[in-house]
């Protein structure tokens, strides 16, 4: 079985919809972004990329440390994560999430048609 990500494509979407991306020195890349459309930002993650020969535990600390910052500096309200994967949310993320209300969405290939006309 093989992981199917459909983060590009819901990205791209978004873009075809209006809504551009803001560049976060030294925060956003291609695999963490800012999309902003009106008085709305939002936040994807195209990819979560670790070195599996190694703790990936660290990285992924860092990676949701880096997601932290990105929301508080954007002032984003929503997250979009690629999900299918094998690797749980961590707990100090969901409960900043839960504190500040951004809402967590996780993109599949299931759910991908739930978020087509996301607004």
């Amino acid at each position: 079985m093989i992981k199917i990500n459909v983060m590009r494509t819901f990205l791209n979407r978004l873009r075809d919809r209006g809504w551009k991306n803001i560049n976060l020195r030294g925060y956003t890349n291609n695999d963490n972004q800012v999309l902003k459309r009106g008085d709305i930002n939002i936040v994807g993650v195209e990819n979560i990329n670790v070195d599996s020969s190694v703790d990936i535990r660290p990285q992924i600390d860092e990676l949701f440390k880096s997601l932290i910052e990105i929301i508080k500096r954007s002032g984003a309200k929503e997250i979009f994560l690629p999900g299918g994967g094998d690797f749980p949310i961590p707990d100090a993320f969901k409960d900043f999430c839960s504190e500040y209300g951004i809402s967590i969405r996780i993109v599949t290939i299931n759910s991908f048609s739930d978020f087509l006309n996301y607004n």
